[in-house]
């Protein structure tokens, strides 16, 4: 079986982040098993802010990505300073930062790149959008 890593990069209103949910639902329903990872970078990780409110005709992709948190207990890893510098903090971050609140979205964590070179070492397969 292989095990696959996604790296997304698409801003979160696009096509390609709507493409990338697909692939890895696709993964996860086929076998939970050959799905390793989800690494958000640039603006890709806009999908972790928990402010995010489309309007209820569109697709909510945070919720989507939630949801495959719930059923398949996926790891989705958030770049850190891609975060930071979007605004998106989780609890630690903003107190560090001397903020009152934070504001990633449940079933998203923090990580850096050397995360993803590790998450890469342990797969066969890369895939980006």
């Amino acid at each position: 079986m292989t095990q696959f890593l996604l790296f997304i990069t698409a801003s979160a209103d696009s096509q390609d982040s709507f493409n990338a949910y697909q692939f890895a639902k696709h993964l996860l329903e086929a076998d939970k098993n050959q799905l390793k990872s989800v690494f958000f970078y640039g603006d890709a990780v806009q999908v972790a802010n928990q402010l995010r409110t489309p309007p209820s005709d569109e697709f909510d992709l945070t919720h989507a990505w939630q949801q495959l948190v719930t059923e398949f207990n996926l790891n989705l890893i958030v770049c850190s300073a891609a975060a930071q510098r979007r605004g998106i903090l989780d609890k630690a971050e903003a107190e560090y930062h001397g903020h009152q609140q934070f504001n990633l979205a449940t079933g998203f964590t923090i990580g850096g790149l050397a995360e993803y070179v590790t998450l890469q070492a342990e797969c066969e397969k890369v895939v980006q959008f």
